[in-house]
């Protein structure tokens, strides 16, 4: 029955082609050739959902976009996951444990979960995942010639790794396969979100047979352990996954996922795919444009009540911080003299801005005013009563700014502001609110690329950034100003330097108690505002659309995708 019902759903996606017609001040078509128009037996069965910005790999070695995260996520696993809450829960290891000193792990493997089914194999076409296979797909992201885009998680952390990326070993020593079922991993030093690191996408298990049998085109058809199995992917118009009969996870006596089956279309403008998911082609939305955003928002960011009659709507907080970095380097030649390495200067600019109407009335309510420090609301650890942010206060700015020698900002020269195209309404809302208090802005626009050239070599005095975590612990933050990972080598791209911060951050690695370890974040969070190296302008919030007859779709603040609890009614 699995086999006809896969066949149909694959002849059926083949089947139309939708027309849609779009009006306003002209009338287009809008051929949308990747979304199925298929009958609600079917269509109860499938998911369908649209990436808008291309996928390049399938293969988690390389998930580093959303796009990658996303698909990667429905096939294959990891160690642990990360629930709704961020909190760590079992996945391929039923449990783990960790040594007084926090720096050996111990994972105990479940014993039923196999890889999908695949040649490779042999005539078994499957088999056990065991320990060995862990310590193949770390090995396979630590080695240089796998080239992966997320050897960071284990650099500088993992015995004997040097020496394996060195070329003065075969294997990775911290690494271990205890037995079949038993793995362990060895680090130099404490690194308590260390757990956090392993439920990324980098720390899926792959299949050393499948990676031999395919090479390169591994990231074209992979082979894992998820709730869908591959199908078929065609480039640039529709990329299919199959429902995982054999799928380890359960709830109840009912065996995960509920679903037969993923649809993934890449249609390239946001606003055809909101078109077609009003016309009940696609089962979710994941982003909020500014093509249709006034179709669901109204100006105070409350959700327009015809929308929210018809469909689900889930607003979240999502771990990103926005903010404006300044250079704060005095041995640079580009700082010397300059007004931002003013500290009074640059405690103005914090205070200048209106972080509240920001979000407000740019956003639509799509963000959360950064009235704290540069750990975002949602993340563990996260007080803004513990860390007191810049209010709004354009007397003090004026006030600082006299100080400093500039009254009224005579005699201050104008600041360059650097940006992408993207965020050009955020950047001349700032510029509106410096020149309330007498501060010229200019505006320099570039493309990502070549913002971040300019960022990491120290050419750029003031720019606008984001930091989204990549795993759910302040560190990931507030690595960002640890004087090591000083640019262009590491992310600490202002150059903040303070041996009390330095001090702080190393001793927070060596504490295993979260809330203990939260205080010493606090500490570092008030030491960066002191000398606003950053001003934090809002954090970010997720939004996601779903058809009325879409069940247990859940994210978390990662912004992550699940769809092994999805299932669907008939739209009322």
């Amino acid at each position: 029955m699995a086999g006809k019902y896969n066949t149909s759903v694959e002849s059926i996606i083949h089947k139309r082609t939708i027309g849609l017609l779009f009006t306003g001040l002209f009338i287009t078509s809008l051929w949308i050739s990747c979304v199925p128009n298929v009958d609600n037996a079917v269509h109860d069965r499938v998911f369908y959902f649209n990436i808008d910005e291309g996928l390049s790999t399938l293969d988690p070695a390389f998930a580093r976009a959303r796009a990658n995260i996303w698909t990667t996520t429905q096939l294959f696993n990891g160690l642990l996951s990360l629930d709704s809450a961020l909190v760590l829960r079992p996945a391929i290891a039923h449990r783990w444990e960790i040594s007084p000193d926090g720096r050996t792990y111990r994972f105990f493997l479940r014993q039923d979960v196999y890889f999908h089914r695949h040649p490779a194999f042999g005539p078994d076409s499957t088999r056990r995942v065991t320990a060995r296979d862990f310590v193949y797909s770390f090995t396979r992201i630590c080695d240089p010639a796998t080239g992966s885009t997320g050897q960071w998680i284990f650099n500088g952390k993992i015995t004997g790794l040097k020496a394996f990326t060195d070329g003065q070993a075969t294997t990775i020593t911290g690494f271990e396969a205890v037995n079949d079922s038993v793995l362990q991993i060895h680090l130099d030093a404490p690194f308590p979100p260390f757990l956090g690191l392993l439920a990324m996408p980098y720390g899926f298990v792959v299949p050393e047979e499948a990676v031999r049998w395919y090479g390169d085109d591994f990231s074209a058809h992979p082979v894992g352990t998820g709730p869908f199995q591959f199908f078929r992917w065609t480039d640039g118009q529709r990329l299919i996954f199959h429902r995982n009969p054999h799928y380890f996870e359960t709830r109840g006596d009912r065996r995960l996922p509920y679903l037969d089956a993923v649809s993934i279309s890449f249609i390239p403008s946001r606003l055809s795919a909101f078109i077609a998911f009003l016309q009940g082609k696609l089962d979710f939305i994941g982003d909020l444009d500014n093509a249709y955003r006034d179709e669901i928002l109204r100006p105070d960011g409350s959700i327009q009540p015809e929308m929210a009659r018809q469909y689900q709507i889930q607003l979240a907080p999502q771990l990103n911080t926005e903010y404006l970095g300044i250079l704060t380097d005095p041995d640079l030649p580009i700082t010397q003299g300059h007004p931002l390495a003013d500290l009074r200067v640059r405690q103005a600019l914090n205070l200048a801005i209106d972080r509240e109407r920001l979000v407000r009335y740019l956003l639509y309510g799509m963000g959360y005013p950064a009235s704290a420090g540069i750990i975002p609301y949602g993340m563990p650890g996260y007080s803004p009563g513990a860390v007191a942010g810049y209010g709004f206060d354009p007397g003090r700015a004026r006030t600082l700014l006299a100080d400093a020698g500039f009254p009224g900002g005579r005699g201050l020269p104008e600041l360059t502001l650097y940006t992408t195209p993207k965020y050009a309404a955020l950047s001349e809302y700032v510029q509106k609110s410096l020149e309330n208090i007498g501060i010229r802005l200019r505006i320099q626009s570039l493309q990502g690329g070549a913002l971040r050239k300019e960022v990491y070599n120290g050419n750029a005095l003031f720019w606008r950034a984001s930091w989204i975590a990549d795993y759910p612990d302040g560190e990931n933050y507030l690595s960002l100003f640890y004087s090591p990972n000083m640019a262009p080598a590491g992310p600490n791209t202002t150059h903040f330097s303070s041996p009390a911060f330095d001090q702080l951050y190393r001793q927070a690695l060596t504490e295993t108690r979260d809330s203990l370890r939260y205080v010493l974040y606090h500490r570092m969070e008030r030491l960066v505002l002191a000398s606003a190296p950053v001003i934090p302008l809002y954090y970010d919030r997720s939004f996601r659309i779903l058809q009325p007859g879409v069940h247990g779709l859940r994210g978390n603040p990662m912004n992550h995708l699940f769809l092994k609890e999805v299932y669907k009614t008939p739209n009322p």
